[in-house]
């Protein structure tokens, strides 16, 4: 299975690059370049050293920002999932802040940060956080509450039920949470970037987009594809290794 989807993949990833090419060649090519010159392009991007220092750049962002989103964002979704006090306390601003775009805070965290990565930081934070929160909290909540009352029966303190039985049993939708923070994240990363100060990919973007320069812009743009995608990858592999024993459940 693994196989054939690998060859799924592949077959697809060809195909649209021979239709890339072929559209790029009897377009203009200002519109649409075709792949061999954005790979030139970005061959040139990397040697030149200009696309690793902005990459290295972004991705200091992303780490504070989205390690920050993923601390916070467990911590008070495994409370309101566990204390229904909590959950009554935070879960209007949670959705109101999930629902809400997050462009808007912009002007609010320039007052608040500055220009500085710091305001950056909090962009990525933002675009991440709060669907964590909420996956961690639905995981909580959906433990079966036979083994809490299980372990209440043995004499389980709260703390014991909380680390050994509700956190274990919600890890698969926290991960989930986690996993789509880190696309989101990613999102917040090239926002802050091009919309509060021109750093790192944003302002690559912003450059070679304002130039017309469209060979290296869809070179900067193909990076951040990949970036998504190997970050991604990242973090399924992480889930596989934490949550690998649900698999061997059902398989049995």
């Amino acid at each position: 299975m693994n196989s054939r989807r690998f060859g799924t993949n592949v077959l697809s990833i060809l195909s649209l690059a021979v239709l890339w090419e072929i559209a790029g060649r009897m377009m203009d090519s200002t519109l649409i370049p075709p792949l061999s010159q954005i790979g030139a392009a970005w061959w040139k991007l990397l040697s030149s050293g200009k696309l690793l220092s902005n990459l290295s750049m972004s991705l200091t962002t992303l780490a504070i920002g989205f390690c920050l989103a993923v601390l916070i964002g467990v911590v008070l979704g495994l409370l309101m999932g566990r204390f229904r006090a909590v959950e009554h306390f935070l879960d209007l601003y949670v959705n109101a802040l999930m629902s809400a775009p997050m462009t808007a805070f912009v002007p609010v965290l320039i007052l608040w940060f500055g220009l500085g990565a710091e305001s950056r930081i909090a962009v990525v934070f933002l675009f991440a956080v709060f669907v964590i929160i909420i996956n961690t909290m639905t995981g909580v909540k959906q433990v079966d509450t036979v083994l809490v009352e299980m372990a209440r029966s043995f004499g389980a303190r709260e703390k014991e039920i909380f680390f050994k039985i509700m956190l274990p049993a919600a890890l698969p939708a926290i991960m989930a949470g986690v996993r789509l923070g880190m696309g989101r994240a990613v999102k917040g990363m090239v926002t802050g970037e091009m919309l509060l100060t021109l750093t790192g990919i944003g302002a690559m973007i912003m450059q070679y987009g304002s130039a017309f320069a469209t060979d290296a812009l869809f070179a900067v743009i193909f990076t951040i594809l990949m970036l998504a995608l190997l970050t991604m990858k990242a973090v399924q592999w992480l889930d596989r290794r934490l949550t690998g024993w649900k698999a061997e459940i059902a398989i049995e």
